[in-house]
């Protein structure tokens, strides 16, 4: 059985596409204007690459090497007191590099700069799933094949099916679900540290919905090249990546590659996707971007845009003028209540063996008729119809929007009950003045989330201890 299209689709599917679409976490496109810091300090005492804060109490004066260093493959970077290996490097640039000469053989960078980004893209992960440990954070095995399931449908293919094109794809089932378990990890603790700790006033929904109007329903289709700023820049770092920026547009503009001058020098995430952020609307960018975006053409590449972390340059793929619309969708769910502490312990256990049944072929109506304690859509199989925004509480709102037609998410807590949703089909509706402030407040989440996000990951990278031991694989500012 052969699937040549799912060869692209899954082997990006853990790098370009949030798990808030594959689990139950609410949807912020996480791959989307990041601004990891890639600028690094020599210490005169290793010979290393490190970064951390002054502050930082990961910062030991030796590098922290397990005693069991010699036995693994070489040490090519340590992060906090985990380690990266020269295999685990060669696994993930290999993965990379075949990604990249299938979507476009012209946009792979040299091998040495392709080590260094994979590199860093590596630390950050390390650093975001070592913090996800520590705050407990867990996946279960439900929620991971809940997850393989949401892959499988949005492929059109079972769990077994999906399983066996990967592994006629020479890929390895078992890291699949390894990096699949990371990414839910790395999303959960976003969701924590980044998205829970969001709050919109109203008066903020009413200025920002008065935007909305305005800019309607533009979308664009974008390319990013990021030159990040170090942590509390002096002029001349400022100036430096300004100039540094320049440069790389001048080059597009005599005819460079975007995708492979991203893939080379770019500071965010998506650098190894060829800056490609995919369709964004206009009013979940910061207005300096939109602003700016709203005067170029397809094919036209921007000016370089300072913002708060770094420089952008932009390249508009194409551009959507559309009647103002919303997302509405068919959803159903399951809901149980909660209450204190046993009751929330009996409703946690009932959700995961509904989960269960789920995976094991059991329809979700069955299953909601049987244990929902929601009376007014129990008896219907949980049927809620279509759902306008603002019909739901946020947590709900966002996590159905990231589901595909056909998935359920994983139980979601919201005040005193759990919900298990099941998104059965979607719908644009225009925007009419009852739904406006319901669309103001969740694109506003969205911008807000895309800059609290890259601000975090930036603290976090220079909050921790890193160190990388081959000379070979330190930024060049170093």
């Amino acid at each position: 059985m052969s699937h040549p299209r799912l060869v692209f689709a899954l082997a990006v599917v853990l790098c370009s596409v949030s798990a808030a679409s594959l689990a139950d976490t609410p949807f912020v496109n996480r791959d989307s204007l990041l601004a990891p810091s890639v600028l690094a300090k020599q210490t005169p005492e290793s010979g290393g690459d490190r970064v951390y804060s002054e502050s930082s109490d990961l910062a030991p004066s030796v590098a922290p090497l397990p005693s069991n260093a010699e036995d693994l493959d070489k040490v090519v970077a340590v992060v906090n007191d985990k380690i990266i290996t020269s295999l685990q490097l060669a696994q993930r640039v290999a993965a990379i590099r075949a990604r990249l000469q299938q979507q476009d053989p012209n946009a792979l960078p040299p091998e040495d700069v392709l080590r260094r980004q994979v590199l860093q893209q590596m630390i950050l992960q390390d650093i975001e799933l070592q913090m996800a440990k520590r705050a407990g954070i867990k996946v279960d095995q439900a929620t991971l094949e809940q997850a393989i399931g949401n892959i499988a449908r949005a492929n059109n293919l079972t769990p077994d099916q999906l399983r066996q094109a990967l592994e006629q794809q020479g890929q390895s089932w078992t890291q699949f679900e390894d990096d699949l378990r990371d990414r839910i990890l790395v999303d959960r603790l976003t969701q924590e540290e980044v998205e829970s700790r969001i709050h919109i006033g109203p008066d903020e929904v009413k200025t920002f919905a008065r935007q909305l109007k305005e800019l309607g329903g533009v979308s664009f289709d974008l390319q990013q090249i990021f030159i990040p700023l170090p942590d509390n820049p002096t002029p001349d770092a400022i100036s430096a990546a300004r100039r540094q920026a320049q440069e790389v547009r001048d080059r597009l503009i005599a005819g460079a590659s975007f995708s492979r001058l991203a893939a080379e020098v770019s500071g965010s995430r998506d650098a190894l996707q060829g800056g490609r952020l995919g369709w964004v609307k206009a009013a979940e960018l910061p207005p300096a971007i939109s602003q700016t975006l709203m005067s170029l053409k397809p094919g036209e590449i921007s000016p370089v845009i300072p913002g708060p972390t770094g420089f952008h340059i932009f390249k508009v793929l194409d551009t959507k003028h559309e009647e103002p619309t919303v997302t509405e969708v068919k959803a159903a769910a399951i809901v149980l209540r909660a209450g204190n502490g046993l009751q929330l312990q009996e409703a946690e256990a009932r959700a995961q063996d509904i989960e269960t049944a789920l995976q094991g072929g059991t329809r979700f109506a069955e299953l909601a008729r049987r244990y929902s304690q929601d009376p007014s859509t129990a008896a219907s199989g949980g049927e809620l119809g279509w759902v306008a925004p603002g019909k739901l509480p946020d947590e709900l709102e966002r996590t159905l929007l990231a589901l595909q037609p056909g998935a359920v998410s994983s139980p979601v807590r919201v005040g005193d009950a759990i919900y298990i949703l099941q998104a059965q089909a979607q719908r644009q509706v225009p925007v009419g003045d009852e739904q406006i402030l319901a669309a103001a407040r969740m694109q506003l989440y969205n911008r807000i989330a895309r800059q609290r996000l890259e601000e975090w990951q930036r603290r976090i990278r220079d909050g921790a201890y890193v160190e990388i031991l081959d000379p070979s694989l330190r930024s060049q500012d170093a």
